[in-house]
């Protein structure tokens, strides 16, 4: 199953512990930093998990996780620290300390990779679901003749599918801790403008096909949002992040 966050960052300023880390993560698509600059250049929205020293680089980890809050909210942390460490306000998903086993961080992500996946996913699902309910409340006869209509139960049913082939691999505690980060304030402006994608942040084209997101495919958006600053091209499946006046590439998710 592809999903649409599939990279993990390791931020290790130790090349050697780097090295290791990402030998024991080789089942995913890791990206390493050994500094705050690397780090920039590796970290995108297409990234699921990061992983993280606790006195990584320049101002310890706190950087590193501001940077994620701001661009990816979706992407879960993991901390690694000395036993000796104190942290009175943790903002990791998930800590782990030194020494640091292979089936620790290996679970450790796979348990945060597939929490980013599921966020993502659930968000899309309750705003193409809001859609689809203001739809069939405005609509004075049956909306199924709508073809925009029919598209969205479209995507509605693929997203279940991939909820319902994902779940299995999570915990009840997971699946918890992904409801508690989605409110219904994060959604209930999907019903007004039929969960705009117009914003001062959105692309105006794919960054991939050229196409012009101002232009509908087909009667309908040409674009989805994902989540927050993320856009899928409804032509190619290319995503796009736009959190400033930079794109920033994204690994792509196919419909």
């Amino acid at each position: 199953m592809e999903l649409p966050a599939s990279g993990v960052v390791v931020c290790e300023s130790n090349r050697t512990r780097a090295d290791l880390y990402e030998l024991w993560l080789d089942d995913r698509e890791v990206r390493r930093a050994l500094t705050r600059s690397q780090f920039v250049e590796a970290f995108d929205a297409g990234i699921a998990v990061v992983v993280v020293e606790h006195s990584f680089g320049d101002g310890g980890a706190e950087p590193v996780l501001e940077r994620v809050g701001a661009e990816a909210p979706h992407c879960r942390v993991a901390g690694i620290r000395d036993r000796s460490t104190a942290t009175p306000e943790p903002r990791y998903d998930r800590e782990i300390e030194r020494p640091v086993f292979e089936a620790e961080l290996a679970d450790s992500v796979e348990s945060l990779f597939n929490r980013a996946n599921y966020h993502l996913l659930l968000d899309l699902y309750y705003r193409t679901t809001v859609v689809i309910s203001a739809y069939e409340w405005r609509a004075d006869g049956d909306p199924s003749d709508d073809e925009r209509y029919g598209r969205l139960r479209d995507r509605a049913d693929r997203i279940q599918d991939y909820l319902n082939e994902l779940r299995p691999r999570m915990s009840d505690e997971d699946v918890r801790a992904v409801a508690r980060g989605i409110t219904i304030a994060d959604v209930a402006d999907a019903a007004d403008g039929e969960a705009s994608i117009e914003s001062k942040y959105r692309p105006d084209a794919c960054s991939r096909c050229g196409q012009d997101w101002s232009e509908p495919i087909d009667g309908g958006d040409s674009a989805a949002r994902l989540a927050a600053y993320v856009w899928r091209c409804v032509n190619c499946g290319h995503v796009d992040m736009r959190a400033d006046p930079n794109h920033r590439h994204v690994s792509s998710f196919r419909r």
